[in-house]
């Protein structure tokens, strides 16, 4: 039931939501990559997959704060709308705090999954502007 939802509220979004989204996953791979302090070192192709999924969810998690056309932004000020772009940050904590281990991104996909399922399946307390 859940997936489902996400896949429907995704299929919505705007042309603008997806290139912020697109621009922001490669920045955010970056951050990760340089909080986990491994720069170019060689890192397993399981850390590099979740650093990956977890920049694509962070990526949707920012996105979805950008307002349709015509709609001006307004970010909200409930707790819901805080914390979905707060689990960027934590997830970015995980980055740096496991470094290279596959705990950090792992964690990582987890917490943004949470803030992208929150910030799309609960539109009366996390409302997202202009889905549509």
């Amino acid at each position: 039931m859940l997936f489902p939802m996400l896949r429907e509220n995704l299929a919505n979004w705007p042309t603008r939501r997806w290139l912020v989204m697109a621009a922001l996953t490669p920045a955010l791979l970056l951050l990760f990559v340089d909080l986990a302090g491994l720069g170019r070192a060689a890192t397993s192709g399981g850390w590099f997959a979740l650093a990956l999924l977890a920049s694509i969810v962070g990526a949707a998690v920012l996105a979805s704060y950008v307002p349709a056309r015509g709609l001006d932004l307004e970010l909200g000020c409930t707790p819901c709308a805080v914390m979905a772009a707060l689990t960027v940050f934590g997830a970015s904590m995980a980055m740096r705090n496991y470094g290279g281990g596959i705990e950090g991104p792992a964690l990582a996909v987890a917490v943004t999954l949470f803030g992208l399922t929150q910030r799309l399946t609960q539109p009366a307390t996390c409302p997202t502007p202009g889905a549509r």
